[in-house]
C-alpha cells in the first residue's frame, strides 16, 4: 500500500499600491505538484494495491453519511417520478412507468411530506424558463410553504440510484434565465404550532457556470485575467462593468445555486456547487435543524454556504445547523479587488447552535471560515454555541476570520483556533490537510496551477489636464484619478464534470463517495 503526500504552504494574497507600478502577490503554492512527486513515502501494508484505500474511504464516509441521515424522518406522502428525456407532459407521475417530464409541475402537483425522484438529465423549469420555485414567495402573509424532498441521480428507468454515474443537473444553458434558479420556501405561517415538515435535497449538480459573464481567455492579454492557456475561460466580470474585449456567457441579476427560507428539518446532502455567481448556498432557517452535508462546493462567488437565521419574537430560538463533510474550494471575493466576502463557511447570527466538523477547506480567496457579527441581542450571543473541529485547511487566505466587536477582524491559522474564545466548546483537531496527492491530483490541474501562481496588478493614475479635471477645478470640486486593478486569474469557469472527482478522496475528510 502507498501513502501520497503533498506539501502544502499557507496562502498569502498581498495586495500592494503603487503609482503605474506592477505588483505581484506572493506565489500561493508554487511547485505544488513537483513537490507531491518527489514525497511519496512506502509504508506497511497488506494489499499490495492502493486502490484498496479507496474502497476504505467510501465505506468510511458511507457508515457516517448514512448515520447522520438518518436523524431526518422519512417523510409519509405521495412518490412522484420525473424524467426530463423519458418522461410525458401529461403524465401523473405516480410510478416510473408514467414519470413526469416537468420537475416545475410535480413540485406544484405534490403536498407537504412528498418525495419527489428525479432521473438524469437537466432541468430548466416549466418551458424552460430557467427557474424552478418551492412554495409562494412575496406576498407577506399569503405566502404558502411546501415541505418537499428531492432526489436526483437516478437512470431513467428509476431502476438505479448513482448521483455520479447519473447526473441530475440544474444546469443554464446560452440563453438569459432569470435567477435564482432553485428557489424553496418551506415555511408554516406565522403564529403555526403543527408539527415541523422535512425538506430534503440531494444528489443534484447545481452549475451556474453558463449564466456568469466571463472574458474569453487570452494568455497574451492581463486584461482578461487568464492564468494559463488550459483554463476554460478568463475571469470573471463584475455585474456592471464596462467591458470592451470579447466575452463569453450572460450577467443576469442575483444568482444562487440553491436559495431557501425553511424551517423544520431540512437536508443537503450529496450536491455539488459549482460557478455560483453570489452564494453555493444562502438560506433563513426558522426553528428546527439543518444539515449540510457531503456536498462539493468549488469556485463559488460570496461564499460557499451562508445560512442565517429567520425566527420572530424568539429571545434565543432553537435553531441548530451541521455542516460537515463537505469538500469547500476556490470561494471568490466580491470584487476582483479582493476587498470583502470570499468565505468558505459563515457562522451566521440567528442560529444557537453550529457544529462544522470534519471538512476540508481550500484555496478560499478570503477565509476558509468566518465567525461573522456579535448578536444584538446580549442573551443569545451568549447562549450561542460556535464549535469548529476536526476540519482539514490547506491554501487559504485566511483559515479562520473573527469579527471583533469596535475593532478590525482577526485572523487565526487552524493551529491556533482552539484559543479563539468565540469558537467552542468544542474546537480540538483543526489542523493543515496532511499532503495526499490523490486529492490535489483530483482538483482540475489547470485551474488550480492559476491559483497557486496568482497575481495582481495595481496602480493609480492622475491627469491634470483631463476634461473632468479642468471642469472640477473650475467648480472647486476634488481632482480625480483612475486606479487599474487586473487580477491575473478571478473567479474563473471551473469544470464542472471534474467536480464529481473530489468525492472520496479524504477518508472521513471533505465529501465522501455518495451511497
Amino acid at each position: 500500500m502507498k501513502k501520497y503526500f503533498i506539501k502544502v504552504l499557507a496562502v498569502a494574497v498581498a495586495v500592494l499600491m503603487a503609482s503605474s507600478v506592477q505588483v505581484q502577490a506572493q506565489n500561493l503554492l508554487k511547485g505544488l505538484k513537483d513537490a507531491a512527486k518527489k514525497a511519496v513515502e512506502e509504508t506497511v501494508g497488506t494489499t499490495g494495491n492502493s486502490s484498496s484505500s479507496t474502497t476504505t474511504t467510501s465505506s468510511a464516509g458511507s457508515s457516517i453519511l448514512n448515520k447522520a441521515a438518518s436523524a431526518i424522518p422519512a417523510p409519509k406522502g405521495k412518490t412522484y417520478y420525473v424524467s426530463v428525456s423519458t418522461g410525458s407532459a401529461r403524465a401523473d407521475g405516480l410510478s416510473p412507468t408514467s414519470a413526469m417530464k416537468d420537475l416545475q409541475k410535480a413540485i406544484d402537483t405534490a403536498e407537504d411530506n412528498d418525495v419527489i425522484y428525479v432521473a438524469e438529465g437537466n432541468y430548466l423549469g416549466n418551458l424552460d424558463r430557467g427557474y424552478i420555485e418551492v412554495g409562494q414567495f412575496g406576498n407577506g402573509q399569503n405566502d404558502r410553504g411546501k415541505f418537499l424532498s428531492f432526489y436526483g441521480g437516478y437512470s431513467t428507468d428509476f431502476s438505479e440510484r448513482d448521483v455520479i454515474k447519473h447526473v441530475t443537473k440544474i444546469q443554464p444553458t446560452d440563453q438569459k434565465f432569470i435567477a435564482p434558479l432553485f428557489n424553496i420556501n418551506a415555511r408554516r405561517p406565522y403564529g403555526y404550532t403543527g408539527p415541523m415538515g422535512t425538506v430534503v435535497v440531494d444528489g443534484f449538480v447545481f452549475d451556474m457556470g453558463e449564466n456568469n459573464l466571463y472574458f474569453v481567455k487570452n494568455v497574451n492579454d492581463d486584461v482578461t485575467g487568464t492564468p494559463n492557456d488550459r483554463v476554460l475561460t478568463g475571469r470573471f466580470i463584475e455585474p456592471g462593468s464596462s467591458v470592451s474585449m470579447p466575452t463569453v456567457g450572460y450577467a443576469n441579476g442575483d444568482e444562487y445555486g440553491l436559495h431557501m427560507d425553511v424551517e423544520g428539518n431540512v437536508r443537503i446532502a450529496n450536491c455539488i456547487f459549482v460557478n455560483c455567481r453570489d452564494y453555493g448556498i444562502q438560506a433563513l432557517m426558522g426553528k428546527g435543524h439543518m444539515e449540510v452535508c457531503n456536498n462539493i462546493f468549488i469556485a463559488c462567488r460570496y461564499a460557499a454556504c451562508q445560512v442565517k437565521g429567520n425566527v420572530k419574537d424568539d429571545d434565543i430560538p432553537e435553531v441548530s445547523l451541521d455542516f460537515h463533510h463537505n469538500t469547500v474550494l476556490f470561494t471568490w471575493t466580491r470584487t476582483k479587488s479582493f476587498e470583502d466576502m470570499g468565505q468558505g463557511f459563515r457562522f451566521m447570527n440567528g442560529i444557537r447552535t453550529i457544529n462544522v466538523y470534519n471538512n476540508i477547506f481550500g484555496c478560499n480567496s478570503n477565509c476558509a471560515v468566518e465567525r461573522v457579527f456579535y448578536e444584538s441581542n446580549k442573551a443569545m450571543e451568549a447562549a450561542k454555541i460556535s464549535n469548529l473541529y476536526d476540519n482539514y485547511f490547506f491554501a487559504n487566505r485566511r483559515d479562520l476570520e473573527l469579527a471583533s466587536s469596535g475593532a478590525a477582524t482577526i485572523s487565526v491559522p487552524a493551529a491556533r483556533i482552539d484559543e479563539a474564545e468565540q469558537i467552542g466548546p468544542k474546537f480540538e483537531g483543526n489542523m493543515e490537510m496532511p499532503e495526499n496527492e490523490a486529492f490535489i491530483n483530483a482538483i482540475d490541474d489547470a485551474y488550480l496551477e492559476g491559483f497557486m501562481g496568482l497575481t495582481i496588478i495595481q496602480s493609480q493614475s492622475y491627469n491634470a489636464n483631463s476634461a473632468a479635471n479642468q471642469v472640477n477645478r473650475l467648480f472647486g470640486l476634488n481632482q480625480q484619478g483612475s486606479e487599474i486593478v487586473r487580477p491575473s486569474m478571478y473567479c474563473n469557469k471551473y469544470p464542472w464534470e471534474k467536480a464529481k472527482d473530489l468525492f472520496g478522496k479524504v477518508a472521513n475528510y471533505g465529501a465522501q463517495m455518495p451511497k
